[in-house]
């Protein structure tokens, strides 16, 4: 057997967050944060749940586009709790 006889292992990646993290915007957050970047990637690309994708992408503009105003986002929901959303449409838009 060589090299070229070998296959790599493939893994499958998750394409949506698990159920019992789909209570809130803020649960989808913090399971989202504790994923690799990959993971994080693939919802935002394949999931079927509009919200889903929406958290993925706050979390991926926080970490590739050094966007303040998602870092800020995504800690304060981390550390603080729940933000309402009059507080988050007062700081106005956020880019997703």
């Amino acid at each position: 057997m060589t090299t070229s006889d070998v296959l790599p292992a493939q893994r499958k990646l998750r394409t949506e967050i698990p159920q019992e993290h789909r209570q809130t915007a803020d649960t989808r957050i913090q399971w989202l944060w504790m994923q690799r970047i990959i993971v994080v990637q693939s919802i935002a690309s394949r999931s079927s749940d509009p919200l889903d994708v929406v958290a993925a992408q706050l979390i991926l503009n926080a970490a590739w586009s050094a966007n303040l105003q998602s870092i800020e986002i995504v800690l304060r929901r981390l550390e603080g709790g729940a933000v309402p959303d009059s507080v988050v449409q007062e700081d106005g838009p956020t880019p997703i």
